[in-house]
């Protein structure tokens, strides 16, 4: 991130998802949907996961796995930095705020909207 900002994520222990791939999946839809941009830095493993009170290496495999999926550049002794990646298209942007809307008027845990819309898919 860049100057001051602080990136947030939220870590649902009760959640069946592994607390790195939370991390993992997190960080891609900030860069998907515009929220982090190629070049931004994003905090250390050691900052990070002591801003989310974990372990390190869980911070580093959410990395590594960003970075063989090309969504982040690591290299050591550097900052991770967000790459330049193909954005998600406006009109799905569109849908997805509408849908998410729409489950949380219905009273939905994100688990049920997740898997309703792997259903449908």
């Amino acid at each position: 991130m860049n100057g001051g900002d602080e990136l947030r994520l939220v870590i649902r222990e009760s959640s069946p998802t592994p607390v790195y791939e939370q991390i993992r999946a997190q960080i891609e839809g900030m860069v998907r949907v515009g929220a982090l941009h190629d070049g931004d830095r994003l905090p250390s493993v050691r900052q990070l996961a002591g801003d989310l009170r974990i372990a390190p290496g869980t911070v580093a495999k959410a990395y590594a796995e960003l970075a063989d999926c090309g969504i982040i550049d690591t290299g050591a002794g550097r900052a991770a930095r967000v790459k330049r990646i193909k954005p998600i298209p406006e009109p799905l942007m569109r849908a997805a705020k509408t849908y998410a809307d729409e489950a949380r008027r219905l009273g939905a845990s994100l688990d049920d909207a997740f898997n309703v819309l792997r259903a449908q898919w």
